[in-house]
């Protein structure tokens, strides 16, 4: 890796337009020549990011993929106009995997929006 930042953003802006196989796919074309392993642990927290915005918010769903070169780490987020929750986030099936394959990750409510975010730093 070289230094710096990259960022890639994917705006869905009706829940039935872009299926979960179709993210998947614009992942992988994001992540061409990234280590096959990679390419999976991301497609895994990607899929179940973008999975409970669909379940849980409303579109627009807003993906985005931030590089950071410098700790040769990448941060994926899902944001998503979510009804306005008044119970505690917890843990269910899918975000205990993106608790174990990330190193952390987060939810941000903010107004209208959610945000949930995962950290994954990769090994050379």
């Amino acid at each position: 890796m070289t230094a710096g930042n990259d960022t890639v953003v994917l705006v869905v802006q009706d829940e039935d337009t872009t299926s979960p196989d179709e993210v998947a796919r614009w992942l992988r074309e994001h992540l061409a020549g990234w280590p096959a392993h990679d390419v999976l642990l991301i497609g895994v927290v990607v899929g179940e990011l973008y999975d409970n915005a669909r379940r849980h918010g409303s579109p627009p769903f807003v993906l985005e993929l931030v590089l950071d070169r410098w700790r040769e780490a990448l941060v994926v987020s899902v944001r998503d106009r979510a009804l306005r929750r008044t119970a505690p986030w917890r843990p269910a099936a899918g975000l205990l995997l993106v608790d174990a394959l990330s190193t952390r990750w987060g939810v941000l409510t903010q107004a209208a929006f959610t945000t949930v975010w995962a950290e994954l730093v990769f090994d050379d």
